[in-house]
C-alpha cells in the first residue's frame, strides 16, 4: 500500500509540473533618482521587492542587497549589478530609475542574469501621478515574473495612463450589446424543440465582478403557424451577477441572476395559446474575451428555469404548469464608444478604475 501512495503521490507530482512557475532569487538595487525624492524611490523599489516575492520569488530589496555586499550599492549599469549579484548570491538583479517628465513618474527598470552577466528583461511605464506607482509597479512586477513585455500583461485595474491612449484600450467600466444563442428544453415548454435567444445586454465592471443586466426573447419559429408543440419567451429585466477569476484579457466568470418571465405554450394539436408571467433564475459560467478593451465579446451556458404557471389550455390533459427549465448557450458582443472630450456628468471623463 506504500509503494501504491508513493507511485500516486509522483504521478501528482508530474502532473503538477507544467503548472508550477519558476521561483527565481533577485536582488534589487537602489534605483536611481531623477527629480524625484529618495523617500519616493526607495518606496517604489520595495514595492517592487514585495510584489515579487507576492508571486513566489525570493526577493532581497535594497537595503538587504547592501547587507548581502557590505556595502551601499549605488550600481546603474550591467557589469556592476552583476558583480552585486554574484555576492549576494541572487540569480538576477534588478536596477534602473525613478524621473519625472512634467507630472508623469517613470520606472524604467533592467534585469541582468547574474550568471551570463546579460540583459535578460528591459521595461518602462508611467504613471499619471506618483499617488498611482503601486499600480505600476505591479505590473512591472507581473512582467519581470513572466518574462514578457509590459504591453502584454495588461490586464483591469493595471492600465496604465500611457495606454490609455490607444484607439481600443477601454477606459470605461460599461458596455451595451446583443447576446445571441439557443435553449434546449428539459421541460416544461410544452414539448417543444430547440428555442432561439436573441436580447440586449448592459455590463458593468469592477475589478473582480461584472452586473449583467439583460433582456431577451426565446422562440421555436413556428408558434402559432403549425400543429406541433411550440413555446416563446419574454425575459426583462434579467440581472446577474458574475464572478470573473482573471484580470487579464481573457478571463473566466461564474454566477447567475434572476428575472421576470413571460411565457407564451401551444401545446401540440391545438390552436389556442396559454400565457403566464413568473420568476426567472439562472446560473452557470462563461468566459469573456477582450476584457481590457472597448470591444468585448463573451460566451457562456447557464441553466434557466421560470416558475410561470401556465393554466389548462384544452383539457386537464393538457397542462403546461411550471416549472419551465433548460441549458441556454450564448454569445454576446458589447462595445462601448469612447466619448467625445469629458462633457456631461459634471464634466468629468470615466477612466478605468
Amino acid at each position: 500500500m506504500r509503494n501504491d501512495m508513493i507511485k500516486w503521490l509522483t504521478l501528482i507530482m508530474i502532473l503538477a509540473l507544467p503548472f508550477t512557475g519558476h521561483a527565481t532569487k533577485y536582488g534589487i538595487l537602489h534605483l536611481k533618482s531623477v527629480g524625484v525624492s529618495y523617500a519616493t524611490t526607495e518606496a517604489v523599489a520595495n514595492l517592487l521587492a514585495g510584489d515579487l516575492t507576492s508571486l513566489g520569488h525570493t526577493v532581497l530589496n535594497p537595503e538587504a542587497m547592501d547587507d548581502a555586499t557590505g556595502t551601499i550599492i549605488e550600481c546603474y549599469q550591467t557589469a556592476c549589478a552583476a558583480d552585486a549579484g554574484a555576492v549576494a548570491e541572487v540569480e538576477r538583479v534588478i536596477y534602473g530609475s525613478l524621473s519625472t517628465l512634467g507630472e508623469k513618474h517613470i520606472v524604467q527598470v533592467s534585469v541582468v542574469n547574474v550568471a551570463t552577466r546579460e540583459v535578460v528583461w528591459a521595461g518602462s511605464l508611467a504613471a499619471k501621478t506618483a499617488e498611482d506607482l503601486d499600480t505600476v509597479v505591479k505590473r512591472l512586477a507581473k512582467s519581470i515574473s513572466e518574462g514578457k513585455k509590459a504591453e502584454e500583461t495588461v490586464e483591469v485595474g493595471l492600465i496604465t495612463e500611457e495606454e490609455e491612449k490607444e484607439p481600443l484600450r477601454r477606459r470605461v467600466f460599461h458596455t451595451t450589446g446583443i447576446k445571441v444563442g439557443v435553449i434546449k428544453p428539459l421541460g416544461g415548454y410544452a414539448d417543444a424543440g430547440m428555442l432561439f435567444l436573441s436580447g440586449a445586454q448592459y455590463w458593468y465592471e469592477m475589478p473582480n465582478l461584472a452586473v449583467e443586466v439583460a433582456a431577451y426573447y426565446a422562440w421555436t419559429g413556428s408558434l402559432g403557424f403549425d400543429l406541433e408543440g411550440n413555446a416563446a419567451e419574454f425575459v426583462a429585466p434579467e440581472i446577474s451577477i458574475l464572478y470573473m477569476t482573471s484580470k487579464g484579457d481573457i478571463s473566466p466568470y461564474f454566477g447567475g441572476g434572476f428575472g421576470l418571465g413571460w411565457i407564451t405554450l401551444q401545446p401540440e394539436g391545438d390552436f389556442d395559446l396559454g400565457t403566464a408571467i413568473g420568476p426567472a433564475f439562472n446560473a452557470g459560467c462563461g468566459v469573456v474575451f477582450f476584457r481590457t478593451y472597448d470591444l468585448k465579446i463573451t460566451a457562456d451556458i447557464r441553466y434557466r428555469i421560470n416558475f410561470a404557471q401556465v393554466s389548462a389550455i384544452i383539457d386537464q390533459d393538457n397542462r403546461f404548469e411550471g416549472p419551465h427549465h433548460g441549458i441556454t448557450f450564448s454569445i454576446g458582443l458589447s462595445y462601448r464608444p469612447r466619448p467625445k472630450g469629458c462633457g456631461g456628468c459634471g464634466g468629468g471623463c470615466l477612466n478605468i478604475w
